[in-house]
């Protein structure tokens, strides 16, 4: 397959890598410093599942380069999604699937509204990976984890092609036939703690063991869960202890990407995480004191950040 990675960074270039070492074609979509370390020195991938150097992989800031392939993955930060869909456009032929791998539940309706409905389909990933120089991606956990399906629900044959896809690249990959629950507990399992960790300027390690910041974090998973419930999403009793048993098992230094931003002082994804909890349970008439103390705590944080 022919696949475009439209954000290079620590989770993009890491499934495209793999990908490309499975032997399909891979174009890498990035800009200033890290697309030229690419160019230069090719794109490296330091992981406890092996090492990886590609020499000379096409790489571009400009998608008609590569054009037309027959998966974009889209893995930008979420408040780039609209610009993004203006620009992919020399990518997508007649049967091109746009699969957004980006936190939060309201990226693939933003590309469908851009694109079509037809194109787009649902998906979700963990891992832990990031640019640690230009030109090189650290992947910390030894796993990765791909979830795809139709927005509208049931299978198709083009879920099982990616599916098999990314299955082939080592990744563990599931085609999951009600993708919209799936987003909203891969965002709760994200705002649970990442926006209580920024406030805290703490990692996992921190933010699980002491018990002050645990209740917080129990917590704002209950009122997430209230409010994918209030939304119709199907959320088994049994998900606030997957949850745990996730964060349990997460290197004690870990953080997620929203928290390097804001302590970077970068924009983040704050809107989409904690944003959006606090946005639809107001919809909902569900209340979610936790998800609105943190999203309010850290506006000021990314409204300067927006502003510079």
């Amino acid at each position: 397959m022919r696949f475009a990675i439209y954000g290079s960074g620590g989770l993009g270039a890491y499934y495209g890598a793999r990908l490309a070492q499975a032997g399909h074609e891979v174009g890498f979509i990035a800009r200033g410093a890290h697309l030229e370390a690419i160019r230069s020195n090719g794109l490296k991938i330091l992981s406890p599942l092996g090492d990886l150097h590609l020499p000379s992989p096409t790489a571009t800031s400009d998608p008609a380069e590569i054009g037309e392939v027959d998966v974009v993955i889209v893995a930008v930060k979420t408040w780039q999604v609209p610009e993004v869909a203006r620009a992919m456009r020399p990518l997508l032929g007649a049967g091109t699937m746009v699969v957004p791998f980006l936190n939060g539940v309201d990226a693939p309706d933003n590309l469908a509204a851009v694109l079509g409905a037809e194109r787009v389909v649902g998906g979700l990933s963990k891992v832990f990976s990031l640019i640690e120089a230009p030109g090189v991606i650290r992947h910390f956990n030894p796993g990765a984890y791909v979830e795809i399906g139709e927005l509208g629900g049931g299978l198709s044959a083009r879920i099982e092609a990616l599916r098999a896809a990314f299955a082939g690249a080592g990744a563990e990959a599931h085609a999951s036939t009600d993708i919209r629950s799936a987003l909203w507990k891969k965002l709760l399992t994200v705002s649970s703690w990442a926006g209580l960790g920024a406030l805290a300027r703490s990692p996992i390690g921190v933010i699980r063991q002491m018990p002050e910041t645990h209740a917080l974090v129990d917590r704002a998973m209950d009122e997430g869960i209230a409010v994918g419930r209030a939304l119709g999403y199907t959320i088994a009793d049994g998900f606030k202890a997957e949850l745990w048993a996730f964060y349990d098992a997460l290197p004690v230094e870990a953080t997620a990407s929203m928290m390097r931003d804001l302590m970077a002082g970068k924009p983040s994804e704050l809107d989409a995480w904690n944003g959006a909890v606090v946005r639809f349970g107001l919809q909902t008439g569900v209340a979610t004191p936790v998800h609105v103390f943190i999203y309010h705590a850290l506006l000021p944080m990314e409204r300067r950040a927006r502003n510079a």
